[in-house]
C-alpha cells in the first residue's frame, strides 16, 4: 500500500482518532497493513544504502504508534548508518520492550553496548545501586537520576506531605527510581502516579524544535519513547514497588483533570513531557495543588524549545517568579511554595 503524504496524515488520523474511542476498526486493520508496507520499504532503502529514506519512513511508521515487530530494529540500523549510535541504542531498547524475543535486535544491542556500560562499583553511595537497577530502562542522564533521587529522598527524610507524580514515563526507569526511594525512606504512606500514553509520543507541534530542528525530524516525534504499559507494571514488580505505584494511560489532558483532587498535595512532580503543549498541560492542571516545601524536575527545559516556552509562558500567566535550577544540560529543578 502507498498513499502521498497527505492521504497518510488522512488516515493516521482517523486511526488516532479510533484508539482514542477505544475501537479496533477499518483504520486499525489499514494501519497495520500500511505499517508492514513501511517495514519493507525501510529494508529496500537500507539495502540500497539510503539510510536518509529509511529513517524517514520510520518516523512515519512510528508515527502510526502501533507496536510493529522490527520497526525500531530497522530505525536503529538506520541510526546506524547515519553515525548516530546512541540513538540506535535506544531504538533498539525500544524494540526489546515490545518484542523481547527479538534475537536480531537483541544481538545487535549486545554488540553496541559491549564496551560503552562502565560497571557501578560499590562505595556505601544508596543512590548506586538503584541507579544500576534502573539505569537499562531509562534515558534520564545519571545527573539527571542523582538529581531525582536526592529531592525525592529529601521530601521523604523532610516528611513534606503529599504524592509523587511522573508525567512521562517511556520505560519506567525514572519512575522506578521515584517508588524505590519512596519505598525504602519514606516516613509517610504516599503513591506514585505515573502518567503516559504507553503508546508513544503524542504529535509535536510548531513549537518542538531543537537546535533549528523540528522534532519529527530528529527521529524522535511522533510514536516514539514508548514501552507497554505491562513491561512497566513488570519493572515495578521485578523491583518489589508496585504496591506504591498507579500507572495511569492516556494523554496529559485527558487525564490529568479527571485525578487532580486525588493526586493533591503534590510533593514532587517529574515533567518529562517534551512537547510545549504537553509541558503547558501539566503545569496549568496541577497548578495550585504542590506541598510546600516540594518542587518539580523538568527533564527537557534545555533540549526542546517549546518545553522551555512552555515553563516561561506558565510563569508568565501565572505571574510567577520561577527560579530555574539547572542539572545538566537539559534538566532542571524548581522549588515550589504550594
Amino acid at each position: 500500500m502507498n498513499l502521498d503524504l497527505d492521504g497518510f496524515i488522512e488516515w493516521r488520523a482517523r486511526l488516532l482518532l479510533e484508539k482514542r474511542r477505544g475501537g479496533g476498526g477499518p483504520a486499525h486493520a489499514w494501519a497495520s497493513e500500511l505499517a508492514a508496507g513501511l517495514l519493507e520499504r525501510m529494508r529496500t532503502a537500507l539495502d540500497q544504502g539510503d539510510a536518509r529514506t529509511a529513517f524517514d519512513l520510520g518516523a512515519r511508521a512510528k508515527s502510526l504508534r502501533l507496536p510493529t515487530e522490527n520497526l525500531d530494529y530497522l530505525r536503529a540500523r538506520a541510526f546506524l548508518a547515519l553515525g548516530l549510535k546512541a540513538d540506535a541504542v535506544q531504538s533498539l531498547k525500544e524494540e526489546l520492550r515490545f518484542f523481547p524475543d527479538n534475537c536480531s535486535a537483541r544481538d545487535l544491542l549486545a554488540e553496541l553496548t559491549a564496551l560503552s556500560q562502565a560497571p557501578v562499583l560499590p562505595g556505601g553511595d544508596p543512590f548506586l545501586d538503584i541507579f544500576a537497577a534502573v539505569r537499562e530502562h531509562t534515558m534520564l542522564s545519571r545527573e539527571r537520576l542523582r538529581s531525582l533521587f536526592d529531592h525525592a529522598r529529601s521530601i521523604c527524610e523532610r516528611d513534606i506531605p503529599g504524592n509523587f507524580v511522573e508525567c512521562g514515563v517511556a520505560a519506567g526507569g525514572s519512575s522506578a527510581l521515584l517508588a524505590m526511594v519512596i519505598a525504602r525512606h519514606s516516613r509517610r504512606p504516599r503513591t506514585l502516579f505515573s502518567f503516559d500514553t504507553f503508546e508513544g509520543m503524542p504529535d509535536a507541534g510548531d513549537r518542538d524544535v531543537h537546535q533549528g530542528v523540528h522534532a519529527e525530524s530528529t527521529g524522535w516525534g511522533a510514536g516514539t519513547c514508548a514501552a507497554p504499559e505491562s513491561s512497566v507494571r513488570r519493572l515495578f514488580e521485578d523491583l518489589g514497588v508496585s504496591r506504591v505505584v498507579t500507572t495511569v494511560k492516556g494523554l496529559f489532558q485527558d487525564t490529568l483533570p479527571a485525578m487532580r483532587e486525588s493526586l493533591s498535595p503534590v510533593a514532587m512532580l517529574h515533567l518529562d513531557g517534551d512537547w510545549y503543549d504537553s509541558t503547558l498541560t501539566v503545569l496549568e492542571t496541577l497548578h495550585g495543588s504542590y506541598a510546600s516545601g516540594g518542587g518539580m524536575q523538568i527533564d527537557d527545559y534545555g533540549h526542546w524549545d517549546g518545553c522551555r516556552q512552555a515553563v516561561y509562558d506558565y510563569g508568565q500567566r501565572r505571574g510567577l517568579d520561577l527560579h530555574v535550577q539547572p542539572i545538566d544540560c537539559s534538566g532542571v529543578w524548581l522549588d515550589t511554595q504550594g
